[in-house]
């Protein structure tokens, strides 16, 4: 699973992030790597699988807080009149 499967609605701007900003770029690939490795694991792994599922959810977090600064910066502000 990827952020893109994760936020279907957010498709086109994680990929147009991934494309231009390397510090989310390897977010995007941390984020697919952890949850096939969460996948992989037994499920009697548990304090270890719980370690993985809450920084998967801070991964999330992270990109949609990142995604939101980014769609801030490209929409011109509400005072700005053309």
């Amino acid at each position: 699973m990827s952020l893109t499967d994760r936020f279907p609605h957010l498709r086109k701007e994680i990929r147009h992030l991934a494309e231009q900003d390397p510090g989310f770029r390897q977010l995007f690939d941390d984020y697919e790597l952890l949850t096939r490795s969460i996948g992989n694991v037994v499920q009697d792994a548990g304090e270890d699988l719980e370690e993985m599922i809450s920084l998967k959810t801070s991964l999330e977090v992270e990109a949609l807080e990142i995604l939101s600064q980014a769609d801030s910066m490209r929409r011109p502000t509400d005072d700005y009149q053309a």
